[in-house]
């Protein structure tokens, strides 16, 4: 049977941080306190997925915007999810990118959406996260850096 196309009701963008490390690149992944993610959040009216991934990112690890850079694009991601509040599905998509930080930036994330941010290299990080869509997002992050290293990108 043909799977029906998703008509997502939340737009939201983020992505995978990395910064240059000595073995290669670490990657930031956040806590809401519950599960471990990469940040991310809702494509606000006006702005492009970029803009929003670039903006979040900023606000949830204390990375100041202007220090991101945004390496290449990731595959979005695509799930349902039940609010917590009205019980309501929400069909979500997610943009994501790879978004290069400086090699010494420190993460101080914002208390009122996260609750504890790491640097991580990608196998710890793979470990660490709760979904495998972000498993998936490091493992294509992984990829495109690769490639780009290799001067294949």
């Amino acid at each position: 049977m043909p799977r029906r196309p998703f008509r997502p009701n939340e737009i939201s963008a983020g992505g995978v941080v990395v910064r240059r490390a000595r073995t290669g690149y670490d990657a930031c992944l956040v806590s809401d306190g519950r599960y471990w993610g990469l940040p991310k959040g809702i494509v606000e009216a006006g702005e492009t997925p970029e803009q929003a991934a670039l903006r979040e990112i900023a606000e949830e690890t204390g990375i100041p915007q202007p220090d991101l850079r945004i390496l290449g694009t990731l595959p979005a991601s695509e799930y349902v999810y039940r609010a917590r509040d009205t019980g309501k599905l929400i069909f979500k998509r997610v943009h994501r990118f790879v978004v290069e930080a400086p090699a010494g930036a420190s993460l101080r994330p914002d208390p009122a959406e996260i609750t504890d941010a790491a640097w991580l290299d990608f196998d710890a990080a793979a470990r660490r996260a709760t979904f495998r869509d972000t498993i998936q997002a490091l493992d294509a992050a992984r990829a495109l850096l690769a490639a780009e290293r290799s001067g294949a990108g």
